[in-house]
């Protein structure tokens, strides 16, 4: 009876099916374990990729950061005028956690060898010599031109250079120092071991440093540019312990579960076969697994593949979830095979997965609200298909004073706008799409028209201030694509744009106030690179070096062109001194303009220099040509006589100490004639003042005319002229008086008479005073005039006194006219 009951037509007729979805449940059951081993080894993967991927972002930084140490200790190099070996070794210290040498490779000419090899002794004593590095090409040193030893080295690392050795005399080494100096840039040489392992491999970084200034058009002719080459040789391995070894958290994977990674390094930039620079320790390469992360890394002119391999793929998966999925599967279709037979329990199941699903959706809406909660300073609104308002965050209501509750479900978010801005934006919505839209679809339509992403609108608060935001809208959709509504993300930009225009504002008044100076200001960048600009310059630019505001910045040329040239060169050596002393500047030049001509131009200017090196000038240059053309007057005023433009007795009170100090300097003789018009009264009385007058006229022109240029002509009273004579004895001052006598004698006076003069010759004795040397003159002169008149009286220095040197060539002869 009992066996009847157990395979009773019921159970036939339900068993079957409970068969079908055991079945079934079991395939289900294999097949969601396969999908779970492959969701684990994909998930393996991309946790290994992470942690990979980290590593080998350190381990680019790091070669990185030994190309930006190379650069700044090249630049560095470059303008250090005078290198020695400690300032080397200050400049090219290193605070790595690896092995890296640094060395200066000096570029030393033939013709400089000699002082080179003396420096080196003097630095590193006798034992220092030039040699040959190892497998080097057997080339004597002796017939190289140019020879390129290693000068400087701060550390010794396996298979590289030796101080003394010249490093382009390896073949490898020399096409990457030519690389360097060709592109200008730098090259990379990696080095392997002479056993050809990947132990001791580094990699060597090289770049040109030239002369500043200098090193556009390098050929070879013009090596003298080139100072050298300055390199770091880098411990390849050290440098990636290093990058292993650094602190790592990842999300889900403490530091300390993090299982050892073995990282492989091969060049594959230049050569056809790859090189394998690194491996870890192990002596034999991992074979690949399906867990594996390549990245490759540009370095210099090289590119690198890093390659990572678990130690232990099988530590990377979480655990058997495999075999825990075959048995809860088995246990599911066991279940669900009963579960034909049990619908209540079928019904209660279901009434926990209902439960279970509600807390999960809990949890989702707690994690969602928890997000908008702690984003306090942004609006996070949503809308509906139809454009009333779902959700309204914290941040919203810290920005815009309402509360959530005022609004969900119950407004749109044209309220939240200011109504002139959001009435533009529908306007300019309409226009660009070519149909008028309605309030309610304004997002929908920005987001049509792609001004979707951080366009600029204007909200406003519930207590009327406008609050300027970014604003970035999205369609939320269904799984089945379907609009279920619209998102939109606020970023409130108030301080920011109120900052913009207190800028502007300051801006603007500077450029009011600087256009009421009479006059240009400016602020001026030189870089440590050589490049320089204007980063301001007034409108009063236009006035003084009829440069236009923005000509000016965009060009520094466009105002030293203006410079005269015969100014230029004194202008840019006080600039430059005022720039390295960082002393106040201050100089009078001149400027040649377009429209004005020839100005006068005063500038003045303080310096500072910024934490990059940068120098920054501020100054103010105004034109000071009025100013100069007063002085000038003042000035011939005060030395030139007002009717026979010449020099007066003021004039030589000036220069006499500088002319007797020149004329001792270089012994060379000088001379003083002394005339004086005979019966000059009788031409006043007779012909009257006026004739007097022209005839003092006609015979300064008549003196100017003969004598050379070098020469200085004076009136001294009434009818009396001077004549200093540089470069001439007394035999040659007498000659010269002869001339001019004949000349007087000669020579149509306006009064149609000729007229004769007097006239007293004397050489200058070196030491005497001026006084002294007029009072003798003032005595020849009037013996001539005791003799008779239209006479010459001349004497020798007083004897015993000192006389000119003279030098091999004669000066007693010179020309009576002209140089």
């Amino acid at each position: 009876m009992h066996s009847h009951r157990l395979f009773s037509r019921d159970t036939f007729f339900y068993g079957w099916p409970a068969v079908i979805v055991f079945t079934l449940g079991m395939m289900l059951t294999l097949f969601l374990a396969h999908r779970l081993e492959q969701s684990e080894a994909k998930l393996a993967q991309a946790r290994f990729a992470q942690v990979a991927h980290h590593h080998m972002q350190l381990v680019e930084e790091m070669l990185y950061g030994q190309l930006r140490e190379l650069g700044a200790l090249a630049r560095y190099i470059e303008l250090e005028a005078h290198l020695d070996r400690s300032r080397f070794q200050q400049m090219a210290a290193t605070t790595n956690r690896f092995d890296v040498a640094a060395g200066w490779v000096q570029n030393v000419p033939r013709s400089q060898l000699d002082n080179y090899l003396a420096a080196m002794h003097a630095t590193y004593g006798p034992s220092f010599r030039l040699h040959h590095p190892p497998d080097s090409v057997n080339i004597p040193l002796a017939t190289e031109v140019r020879l390129y030893p290693v000068t400087y080295l701060t550390a010794n690392l396996p298979n590289g250079f030796e101080l003394g050795a010249d490093v382009r005399l390896l073949p490898e080494r020399r096409q990457a120092f030519n690389r360097a100096l060709a592109t200008r840039q730098t090259a990379l040489l990696p080095l392997t071991s002479d056993l050809g392992t990947v132990e001791g491999a580094g990699l060597l970084l090289i770049e040109p440093v030239f002369r500043a200034g200098t090193g556009e058009g390098v050929t070879e002719r013009h090596f003298g540019n080139l100072r050298g080459f300055v390199y770091l040789h880098v411990d390849l391995g050290g440098l990636i312990k290093a990058a292993m070894t650094s602190p790592l958290a990842i999300d889900d994977l403490p530091t300390r579960e993090i299982p050892d990674i073995q990282l492989q390094l091969l060049d594959i930039g230049i050569e056809q076969t790859p090189l394998e620079l690194y491996r870890n320790d192990s002596a034999v390469p991992p074979s690949p697994g399906p867990i594996r992360y390549s990245r490759e890394i540009p370095v210099a002119d090289h590119l690198f593949r890093l390659t990572a391999f678990p130690e232990n793929p099988q530590s990377w998966m979480t655990g058997s979830n495999r075999q825990v999925a075959l048995v809860s599967g088995t246990l599911m279709s066991v279940f669900a095979a009963l579960s034909v037979f049990m619908v209540l329990q079928q019904r209660q199941r279901a009434e926990r997965r209902v439960e279970h699903r509600t807390r999960e959706l809990q949890v989702a809406n707690a994690y969602r609200s928890g997000l908008l909660a702690s984003a306090v300073d942004v609006a996070v609104i949503a809308t509906d298909a139809e454009g009333l308002i779902t959700l309204f965050s914290t941040g919203a209501e810290n920005m815009l004073g309402y509360r959530a509750e005022q609004l969900v479900g119950q407004a749109r978010p044209q309220i939240l706008h200011q109504a002139e801005d959001f009435s533009l934006w529908q306007q300019k919505l309409s226009d660009q799409l070519g149909h008028p839209v309605p309030a309610n679809e304004v997002y929908a339509a920005a987001i049509e028209a792609r001004h979707h992403k951080s366009q600029h609108w204007v909200y406003q608060h519930r207590n009327g201030e406008p609050r300027q935001v970014q604003l970035t809208l999205s369609t939320i959709r269904s799984e089945t694509d379907d609009v279920l509504g619209y998102l939109s993300i606020g970023i409130d930009l108030t301080d920011y744009v109120r900052a913009i225009e207190a800028l502007e504002h300051s801006d603007q008044l500077l450029k009011d106030l600087s256009a009421e100076v009479p006059g240009m200001l400016y602020q001026f960048l030189m870089r440590p690179n050589g490049s320089s600009c204007y980063t301001f310059v007034s409108d009063g630019v236009e006035k003084v070096f009829e440069v236009t505001p923005v000509e000016a910045r965009n060009s520094v040329k466009a105002l030293y062109d203006r410079v005269h040239p015969d100014d230029k060169s004194s202008l840019f050596k006080d600039l430059d001194v005022a720039r390295v002393e960082l002393t106040p500047w201050v100089s009078e030049f001149r400027v040649q303009l377009p429209s004005k001509g020839i100005r006068w131009l005063r500038g003045e200017a303080h310096h500072r220099t910024l934490a990059d090196g940068t120098l920054v000038s501020n100054g103010y240059i105004s034109d000071i040509t009025n100013i100069k053309q007063l002085e000038l007057r003042l000035r011939e005023q005060a030395t030139i006589d007002p009717l026979t433009k010449t020099f007066n007795r003021r004039h030589l009170n000036a220069q006499w100490p500088q002319a007797v100090a020149r004329y001792r300097r270089t012994g060379l003789p000088v001379s003083l004639i002394m005339l004086d018009i005979d019966h000059f009264k009788a031409i006043n009385d007779t012909y009257g003042h006026s004739t007097g007058d022209d005839v003092l006229v006609r015979l300064s022109w008549l003196l100017n005319q003969a004598i050379r240029s070098t020469d200085l002509l004076y009136r001294f009273g009434g009818e009396e002229f001077l004549i200093v004579c540089e470069d001439t004895d007394l035999d040659g001052a007498k000659t010269l008086a002869r001339a001019l006598q004949e000349q007087l004698r000669t020579s149509q006076m306006p009064h149609q008479e000729h007229v004769t003069a007097s006239f007293g010759v004397t050489e200058v004795v070196p030491g005497e005073t001026m006084e002294t040397a007029l009072k003798r003159l003032d005595d020849l002169l009037y013996r001539a005039k005791r003799n008779g008149r239209d006479q010459i009286a001349s004497s020798h220095p007083p004897d015993g006194t000192a006389t000119w040197p003279r030098l091999p060539t004669s000066t007693s002869t010179r020309p009576t006219n002209g140089d």
